[in-house]
């Protein structure tokens, strides 16, 4: 598992807008010197296998240790047979520690 920092704002003026970044402080960088609102938020993306069940055997190891998923977003790469999944866990270490094999 890869950990990246996810950038987001949300509101009711304001478009959100998930960006997955691996360079956390470039990107602050030039966010902020085009004068963008935005909030960071650890997250874990996972490359899984593109089947059924595999996503919800994910959830379940974050269940299993009592961790909150406070929101996940995924993409299917089918011709590769895998899915990227990012999640926003409320215990990034404790996820981490999960996922880091």
């Amino acid at each position: 598992a890869a950990s990246y920092g996810s950038m987001q704002k949300d509101s009711a003026d304001f478009a959100l807008i998930r960006l997955l970044v691996n360079q956390t402080d470039k990107a602050i960088d030039l966010l902020s010197k085009k004068a963008y609102l935005f909030d960071i938020m650890p997250v874990i993306a996972l490359e899984i296998e593109n089947k059924p069940g595999t996503l919800a055997a994910m959830a379940k190891k974050f269940g299993e240790e009592g961790i909150n998923i406070s929101y996940v977003y995924g993409s299917a790469m089918p011709l590769e047979k895998k899915s990227l999944f990012v999640f926003c866990p409320e215990d990034i270490a404790a996820a981490a520690r999960i996922f880091k094999d």
